[in-house]
């Protein structure tokens, strides 16, 4: 009978050492990064060219007068309306539909969109 309470006793420890283990998340000393936390990206000099080149001038998708479903993506404002949408297409791959963007340029438009879509 001692055994079979010893073997309850290790088991539950051992459960309750692996609940434990598995929620304990250390956050503060971790070494890992995402690729956000080394690019960094500007509304003006990275952004807005982008996007100006890609899906507005190279494809005329999203121009002035657009009927996609994106609509006009010409200004901040409309582009900061549209940021939800904008990174999951790119994120997705559906955008832009041409292809032209490098995977450096999805990165820096999400990471933009990720850390808030300032206009700086």
């Amino acid at each position: 009978m001692a055994n079979k309470s010893t073997w309850i006793v290790v088991e539950l420890f051992l459960v309750l050492f692996l609940f434990i283990s598995c929620n304990n998340s250390n956050t503060a000393g971790s070494n890992t990064l995402t690729f956000c936390d080394e690019l960094s990206a500007d509304y003006t000099s990275d952004i807005l060219p982008l996007i100006t080149t890609h899906c507005q001038a190279g494809s005329n998708c999203h121009s002035a007068g657009s009927k996609n479903i994106a609509g006009e993506l010409t200004d901040y404002d409309k582009i900061f309306a549209k940021r939800s949408a904008i990174r999951m297409a790119i994120y997705s791959g559906k955008m832009p539909q041409t292809g032209s963007i490098t995977s450096e340029q999805k990165k820096k438009i999400i990471c933009w969109i990720d850390n808030g879509a300032q206009k700086n």
